[in-house]
């Protein structure tokens, strides 16, 4: 593998000592200094242009000496023309300033929508801007992963999960990254909310298939979260208020000095309820509930660094932490009286003094830190490396004692440590190469080396006055596993024609777990039927090499416990299919029909027994089979449609998704998993209304998931544990059993029954005005308008002649509304 780069990198480098021009830059916002996406340049009059990739950046080649005139135009922005000279000792860096156009929407020759569909590759790509995220309704607060659930192909299990089920993948198949650094558990609230603050965002690039060979490690979908480089022209901020929490970003340049110049971006957001509580008990509250106070917040931390040193290197460090805390704390010290009756019969009274301590400590939560180099060695060839580190850390720490205050003793004691740790360090480089206008290359080598730490420890000490002794007991659960990952990748984008493009790659991957090498092929074919109007095919193999001990028929996704596939299991891995065509008319509506088919294999299952036995000679907990998984298969196949409307007074989507997914259980019958939806529609629409206001709309209509159905019940005789520990004196045997009859309930075929369809209707209302400092926003929404009850799952009655069954709803109407200040 290591030759083979090096030849690569050497015929890269050769090329570009030939007789062709080239000229190269960066176009970005006047304003902000942040990058535009997807401009177009073109020298006049000429068939050589570009267009600017997520950086901002274009290379245009193979340009003859002459004079031409440079056009950079994007709908949104004022055209800009300007003459210039290529040729032998002419200046081939052309950086641009792009000013807002007088009139908003105006029409230009291309747009950024037409040109990125004339250029992308990838099927069932789609980007979300901050903006469209923001103006979609969500639940208390705009959410990046709310929305791409409103998104075909995602599907969502139910109101209070934010978690992504991709075209048949569960969540853990998601590669997550933060400014392309993976992250493990991108959760707050149990799940409800995502991790990332809406404010540090700048774009969400989501696939969910058919993706490029730079991306490994899962099989289901991608989503890359671009956070702001930062304002590199002046100092501003917002700040945001809202019914879960309280946000604040502030952005400007950094100090100029010699060659270097640069930009930062902090964001922070934490949820206040916690403190106006405790404010409130603590003024106006009993003592008791003094005591605790609430018990729950959450916050988290992005900032970004960016530093130019010259115009062909930049470094951005950039940083993520966030946590959720679950804290109660409890120390009470109580004095009362002990009566007795004294050897002369008379009664006693006598001062007792103890105390009563509780800690119970739970936090969970992600910290990712990230270097990257960015070296434009020439106008054609880029190289991007990467220095980071991620880490999810999962805590519970419980201490506990009891403790006799006249003896100045602790009667009992009781310690509790519950951890999961991933600790993921990588280093990747990549290399972009634009080889001519017919060959764009990638490629690139990824180290990645994962510690995981999962352990359970109980600890219990009891004083026995008598005797004056301790007892002490323990149980430990340790599984540490350590694993590193080699990966390659090279991906060449050809024009073969001016109707068909063919994008062609290949991921070659060592895990340290499994004794082969792992070759993941990409296929990705475009061809242009019109001029608007493209066909698609994606063919791809892709494999993962970790996984979650998540319950198979979990209602709530609350944490991700990861672990290494094991050594004696082969690699999870699965094969995409998709055809699609995409059509985008003169005002940039895009219409796009995709089918799929996903075809998985070696997925592990956790087994859903119980993974622990209380010990029949100590009595205390025991793990058998945490870790316990059973080899299944699945599949997945649908089609999707989309109507994306991108500009004019009405904006939004609409999409639907028929998908069916079906897995294998343990008796190898396949059956509908929990999160497996056959119809989905979901629509997202702002209106502007006049100048300042803004009505947003989301709609979801949806087949119901899935569930195992009671069909009946009946009485079951069985010998069962007494629930307590008698010591026979002859025998010395430590349990009693008795025979006794217990009401069981009878199924049917799993997830052979389905809840009633689900509907939800949320609109939300915006009015914006500028001040004095900047502008002012505030939102109103409501979740749910029509109070809709959507089954969650069911509970039952077993105590009458027949069972009964009782739909537990998901969320009713719930309005929230906010404030935000920009300065």
């Amino acid at each position: 593998m290591k030759k083979i780069l090096c030849i690569i990198l050497f015929l890269m480098i050769g090329k570009l000592f030939g007789d062709n021009f080239s000229i190269n830059g960066f176009v970005r916002e006047d304003k902000t200094g942040e990058p535009l996406f997807y401009v177009n340049i073109f020298l006049q009059d000429t068939e050589f242009g570009a267009v600017t990739n997520n950086e901002g950046y274009y290379v245009i080649t193979g340009i003859p000496e002459g004079t031409y005139n440079l056009i950079i135009s994007i709908i949104g922005y004022k055209d800009i023309k300007q003459k210039i000279f290529i040729g032998e000792n002419s200046e081939s860096r052309h950086d641009f300033r792009l000013q807002e156009s007088a009139v908003q929407g105006e029409t230009v020759t291309v747009t950024a929508e037409r040109t990125k569909f004339k250029e992308s590759m990838d099927l069932s790509n789609l980007s979300i801007s901050t903006k469209e995220i923001k103006s979609t309704p969500g639940f208390i607060e705009a959410d990046v992963f709310r929305t791409i659930q409103m998104l075909p192909g995602v599907q969502s299990l139910n109101d209070f999960t934010s978690a992504l089920y991709v075209r048949g993948s569960t969540p853990d198949q998601n590669l997550i990254l933060l400014d392309g650094i993976t992250v493990y558990n991108p959760y707050h609230v149990g799940g409800m909310f995502s991790t990332f603050n809406t404010d540090a965002i700048k774009e969400a690039d989501f696939s969910a298939g058919g993706f490029p060979a730079k991306y490994g490690g899962r099989m289901g979908s991608v989503l890359n979260i671009i956070n702001r480089e930062g304002n590199t022209e002046e100092f501003e901020g917002n700040a945001n208020i809202s019914l879960l929490s309280t946000k604040l970003l502030v952005e400007g340049p950094l100090p100029k000095w010699n060659t270097l110049k640069g930009s930062f971006m902090l964001a922070g957001r934490r949820t206040y309820f916690d403190k106006i509580y405790n404010l409130g008990i603590k003024l106006f509250g009993e003592e008791e509930l003094q005591k605790v106070g609430f018990p729950y917040h959450f916050y988290d931390l992005s900032g970004k660094i960016n530093l130019d040193i010259g115009k062909n290197h930049r470094l951005t460090l950039s940083s993520f932490l966030g946590d959720d805390v679950f804290r109660i704390n409890y120390d009470d010290k109580r004095t009362y009286f002990n009566h007795y009756i004294d050897e002369n019969g008379e009664i006693m009274s006598a001062q007792r003094r103890s105390r009563d301590y509780n800690n119970f400590d739970w936090k969970w939560g992600n910290r990712v830190n990230s270097l990257t180099w960015r070296w434009i060695y020439s106008p054609q060839l880029v190289f991007k490396t990467y220095l980071a580190e991620s880490r999810f850390r999962f805590s519970i720490d419980y201490d506990s004692f009891h403790e006799d205050l006249n003896r100045d003793i602790k009667t009992y004691e009781y310690y509790l440590d519950i951890f999961d740790i991933v600790q993921d360090n990588s280093f990747r480089t990549e290399a972009y190469w634009k080889a001519n206008e017919k060959h764009r290359v990638t490629t690139g080598i990824e180290y990645k080396n994962i510690n995981m730490d999962l352990g359970f420890f109980i600890k219990q000490t009891d004083y026995n006055y008598d005797d004056g002794y301790w007892t002490n007991r323990d149980t430990i659960l340790s599984m540490k596993q350590n694993s590193y990952e080699y990966a390659g990748f090279i991906q060449d984008k050809i024009d073969i024609s001016n109707l068909l493009t063919m994008q062609i790659g290949v991921r070659v991957t060592k895990h340290s777990l499994h004794d082969k090498l792992f070759l993941s092929p990409r296929f990705n074919f475009k061809y242009m039927l019109r001029e608007n109007l493209s066909a698609k095919l994606s063919l791809g193999k892709y494999h993962q090499f970790i996984t979650t001990a998540n319950p198979q028929d979990e209602n709530f996704r609350f944490i991700d416990i990861w672990l290494n596939i094991p050594e004696d299991k082969k690699a999870s891995s699965a094969y995409h299919t998709i055809l699609g065509m995409e059509y985008l008319t003169d005002k940039d509506n895009l219409f796009r029909v995709e089918t799929f088919y996903k075809d998985f294999d070696n997925l592990l299952t956790l087994k859903q027994e119980e993974s622990y036995r209380i010990d029949d000679n100590d009595g205390m907990i025991r793990f058998d089979e945490f870790n316990e998984f059973y080899d299944t298969e699945a599949y997945s196949y649908g089609a999707e449609l989309l109507f994306k409307k991108n500009r004019g007074r009405f904006t939004g989507w609409l999409g639907y998704t028929y998908s069916v997914t079906k897995r294998e259980n343990e008796k190898w019958n396949y059956y509908f998993p929990k999160y497996d939806r056959t119809h989905t529609l979901n629509g997202v629409g702002n209106i502007a209304l006049g100048k300042n206001f803004q009505l947003n709309t989301a709609l979801s209509l949806a087949s119901g998931n899935p569930y195992t159905p009671i069909l009946g019940k009946y009485e079951r005789w069985r010998e069962t544990d007494y629930g307590g520990y008698i010591i026979d004196e002859e025998s010395g045997a430590t349990n009693s059993t008795h025979y006794g009859s217990e009401i069981m309930l009878y199924s049917g075929a799993k997830n052979s029954a389905r809840n009633p369809a689900y509907f939800r209707l949320d609109l939300g209302l915006t009015h914006r005005k500028e001040t004095s400092y900047g502008s002012r926003e505030w939102y109103f929404q409501v979740m749910n308008v029509t109070n809709h009850l959507n089954t969650l799952f069911y509970i039952y009655d077993r105590k009458k002649n027949k069972v009964e069954k009782f739909g537990v709803p998901m969320f009713p109407v719930m309005p929230t509304f906010g404030i935000r200040f920009e300065f």
